[in-house]
């Protein structure tokens, strides 16, 4: 974010008093009654070029930013209409079904089988290790990561629902999402959760669509709904910030413009935060639009791996390393005690514009513990074009990247098989390429070395993500992980090098 005028350094006083105020009773943030306003109030700040709209919400007394005066008008408030039936009727399409008896016998065959044979392929590299020994060195430990994430991730359990029930503040900090924000809005308000203990703040960052004026549509059914209008653009990590100034809430949940809460999604995922040593939970997001295409099937698979496997793994030691922007909550004083740092984050220079989520995630984790819920669940839109997909990855690299040379520096501090795990995450996939390079290339063409152990060595851990994924959601879409790792060792595995020379970019991509 530019300075603007915007003096930040109160930021972390405000955090000190948060967390005393965290102790006090829980405030109502919204009480339904039969007066309905006709209008709201405007409230701007002419040094941040930013408003706040609120209808039955208190006006804030000053700008959460530089503290400076507010101007207020009134504005006429929508009038309220029917929700969209997307919203009413969510659907069953994403749903989770088990297989047929019968083909979880097959899978389960199947896959002691695929285990078996990655077991020969592994004493096989043990047995020629002197030949290509750094080669051989990276199959045998990418080869006991891989089964040690599914080995871990099976001790795994969800938090306990043991009613716990703070107040939260849903905040939605988005930038040309018109198609979707009605929609995104209106599903925070059908998940289900008191509302005598929520409150959604929704921040348009300079949007030159539709998105402000759907946020206020939202407001006409929602009068309780706090809408943010930064008149340029500043990046989604001041929304963010804006909505944590502003809650007075004892939670935060981050949920993306282009994703939906299922019910109940709000209260799973708090309760891992009764823990008081917990400052984050990631809550399980699916894809959305998954049946547009194969590339969104394929994303489908993905998505679901990534986080029952992989985050489940890392949930077992309290060390998940990145909170998605699509559905996640905070201890919003935790938020506050890192505020001022993370939003003033800067890497080689530049001031860091994206990578908000795993960023946030990193300067909670160094003294807390990080959750991960997997019946907390929501929905998100996945690109639905290669082009869009390809500038989407490049741009998580970067922050992947870039958030290496930060964690790398306390991780160690963790339990020792979550610290050698992550350390074994950022150095492997850069080793990827040249690997396979050597391989498919090198390998056979200068010393005659069959590429056959590296391929059936692929296959078989496809395969395993792929049984995976068919097992434990029903979905026929299973086939859609070869093409991901296809995909991924022909170009995505080469878009690291890509990412480490391009660190310095700020664009966002996608927008």
């Amino acid at each position: 974010m530019t300075s603007e005028n915007i003096a930040w350094s109160s930021i972390l006083d405000r955090a000190g008093h948060s967390a005393s105020r965290e102790a006090a009773p829980p405030r109502t943030f919204f009480q339904e009654s039969g007066d309905e306003k006709a209008e709201g109030t405007r409230c701007r700040c002419a040094s941040c070029r930013m408003s706040i709209d609120v209808v039955s919400t208190p006006a804030p007394p000053v700008c959460p930013f530089c503290q400076g005066h507010l101007t207020r008008t009134s504005y006429r408030k929508h009038p309220r209409t029917p929700e969209p039936d997307e919203v009413l009727n969510p659907g069953e399409r994403n749903k989770y079904r088990r297989p047929h008896r019968v083909v979880v016998v097959l899978l389960t065959i199947f896959s002691i089988v695929i285990l078996t044979v990655a077991t020969i392929l592994k004493l096989h590299n043990v047995e020629y290790f002197w030949y290509q020994p750094w080669v051989n060195a990276y199959s045998l430990t990418v080869g006991v990561f891989i089964l040690s994430r599914f080995l871990i991730a099976a001790f795994y359990r969800a938090p306990l629902d043991v009613g716990y029930e703070p107040t939260v503040t849903v905040v939605v900090a988005c930038r040309n999402e018109g198609g979707s924000i009605e929609k995104t809005i209106g599903r925070i308000y059908a998940e289900g959760y008191p509302r005598n203990k929520l409150e959604v703040v929704c921040v348009n960052d300079g949007s030159t669509d539709s998105t402000l004026e759907e946020m206020l549509c939202a407001q006409g059914r929602h009068p309780e709904l706090v809408v943010v209008d930064f008149e340029q653009n500043k990046g989604k990590r001041p929304g963010m910030a804006v909505g944590a100034l502003l809650a007075h809430s004892e939670a935060l949940v981050y949920v993306d413009s282009d994703s939906f809460l299922m019910p109940g999604a709000v209260h799973k995922i708090v309760q891992g935060m009764a823990d008081p040593t917990v400052a984050a939970v990631a809550g399980h997001t699916d894809v959305e639009n998954v049946g547009v295409n194969t590339l969104t099937k394929m994303q489908d698979v993905r998505y679901f791996v990534s986080y029952r496997v992989m985050k489940a793994a890392e949930d077992v030691f309290g060390a998940v390393s990145c909170c998605p922007g699509c559905f996640s909550a905070y201890r919003r004083v935790c938020v506050l005690q890192v505020l001022d740092e993370w939003l003033h984050q800067q890497f080689l220079g530049k001031t860091c514009t994206y990578g908000d989520d795993r960023s946030l995630t990193n300067c909670l984790l160094r003294d807390y513990r990080v959750l991960y819920d997997d019946e907390a669940l929501a929905t998100t839109i996945v690109p639905e074009k290669w082009n869009k997909y390809v500038r989407q990855q490049a741009r998580w690299k970067r922050s992947w990247i870039r958030e290496i040379f930060f964690a790398g520096r306390f991780f160690w501090r963790k339990h020792p098989v979550a610290a050698v795990s992550w350390y074994a995450m950022a150095v492997l996939p850069m080793l990827a390429p040249l690997v396979m390079f050597n391989a498919l290339v090198l390998g056979p063409l200068m010393h005659g070395n069959p590429a056959g152990f590296y391929v059936t060595g692929v296959l078989v851990v496809s395969m395993l993500w792929a049984l995976y994924y068919l097992e434990k959601t029903g979905r026929p879409y299973w086939w859609t992980g070869f093409i991901f790792t296809l995909s991924y060792v022909v170009f995505f595995s080469w878009q690291g090098y890509y990412a480490l020379f391009t660190l310095r970019k700020t664009s966002w991509g996608t927008r």
